[in-house]
C-alpha cells in the first residue's frame, strides 16, 4: 500500500493516509464484530472494511471521485491472479460446472438477499436485492465506493469463455438490483 501512496502523495501525507487507515480499519473492524453474523462480519473483515477504510482514508486529501479512481486502481491491482483464475476456469466446462457450482453456495450465506431466477446446462442468473457491500458503503457515508466492488464483478468474470457474464443493473449505481447473468455459450453443463 505505501508503495502504490507514494505514486500520488508526498511522504507526510503517505504516513498520515497509513495511519489513519489503520485507525479506520481497526474502528470498523471493532464496530462491526457486534453488529454482524459471524459470517457477514469474516466477509467485512476479509473483503470490505480495508477497502472502505482505504477510500476514507485517502479523501483527505483528494476530492470523491479522485479518491474512487485511486482506490479502483489499488484494489483492481490486487485482484489480477484471481481474475486471470476465474478466466482460466471459463474455458473448461469442467470449470463452469465447478464456478456455478460453488457461486450458487456462496449465495446461500447471509451477505446478500438473492432471487434465483434461473440455475440450468443454458445458464445461471439472479438478482442481489441486498448486499452487504452496498450496506456497509452506505453505513460508512460512501455509497460512491460501492461502484468499486460492482465494477470489480467485470474483472473477476468479464473474461470467462465458456459461461459469458452480463448485466445492466446494480444496486450500488443506484438500481433497485444487481443482475448477474452467465449464460453458457459451448456445451450443455449441469
Amino acid at each position: 500500500m505505501k508503495d502504490f501512496l507514494h505514486k500520488y502523495f508526498t511522504e507526510i501525507q503517505t504516513d498520515d493516509i497509513l495511519t489513519n487507515y489503520n485507525g479506520i480499519l481497526e474502528q470498523m473492524i471493532t464496530e462491526q464484530e457486534s453488529k454482524r453474523t459471524s459470517k457477514q462480519y469474516k466477509t467485512a473483515k476479509t473483503r470490505i472494511l480495508d477497502r472502505i477504510a482505504f477510500y476514507l482514508s485517502i479523501r483527505k486529501y483528494l476530492d470523491d471521485d479522485k479518491a474512487l479512481e485511486y482506490a479502483k486502481e489499488y484494489y483492481y491491482s490486487k485482484t489480477t491472479k484471481m481474475s486471470n483464475f476465474m478466466k482460466k476456469v471459463g474455458k473448461s466446462t469442467i470449470g463452469c460446472i465447478l464456478f456455478k457450482k460453488a457461486f450458487v453456495s456462496g449465495l446461500k450465506a447471509d451477505t446478500w438477499v438473492t432471487n434465483s431466477i434461473q440455475n440450468d446446462n443454458k445458464g445461471l442468473n439472479f438478482n442481489i436485492t441486498k448486499c452487504l457491500y452496498k450496506d456497509l458503503c452506505d453505513y460508512y457515508k460512501c455509497p460512491n465506493l460501492c461502484k468499486m466492488f460492482c465494477d470489480g464483478d467485470w474483472l473477476m468474470f468479464g473474461k470467462m469463455e465458456k459461461l459469458k457474464f452480463s448485466r445492466e443493473y446494480t444496486l450500488g449505481y443506484g438500481d433497485d438490483v444487481c443482475d448477474f447473468h452467465f449464460k453458457n455459450t459451448k456445451n450443455k453443463m449441469g
